[in-house]
């Protein structure tokens, strides 16, 4: 196996006592094999579910408030739908309660969608980590 002097790095021969390049003395140091993969550091290991547990739940809680406001949303809208023409609404009642299903599936949506950017935020912060190189 071929050596490297220590002092200039040059390949030297097996059983050379001095290096043909800088003429010190040959301290012989080893290339490492060379894999066909790198093995990966530990700080690249992604963990999943390690780092705040509060805004995961958070995170969580907001999707199920999601699914809730949705199913209220519809709710509400065929409740009033069905409303009697006694209470003097009319016809206005088919309009209000497209009113109430729209705004309710809007607030789900946003509630989802913030949910969503908690996990996307978490995701962004385990990469740039990950990226730098700290374990944790």
């Amino acid at each position: 196996m071929t050596g490297f002097c220590t002092n200039c790095a040059a390949p030297l021969e097996p059983g050379t006592k001095f290096c043909g390049t800088c003429g010190s003395v040959v301290e012989v140091l080893t290339a490492p094999p060379v894999s066909s993969a790198p093995t990966p550091r530990s700080s690249q290991t992604v963990r999943r579910g390690g780092r705040y547990p509060a805004l995961r739940i958070i995170a969580f809680i907001l999707k199920i408030l999601a699914v809730l406001t949705a199913i209220g949303a519809v709710i509400s809208g065929l409740s009033v739908a069905s409303l009697p023409n006694s209470l003097g609404i009319g016809g206005a009642g088919s309009a209000i309660a497209l009113v109430f299903v729209l705004a309710g599936l809007c607030y789900g949506l946003f509630l989802w969608a913030s949910a969503e950017m908690i996990h996307v935020l978490i995701d962004i912060e385990e990469n740039t980590r990950r990226n730098a190189g700290f374990s944790g």
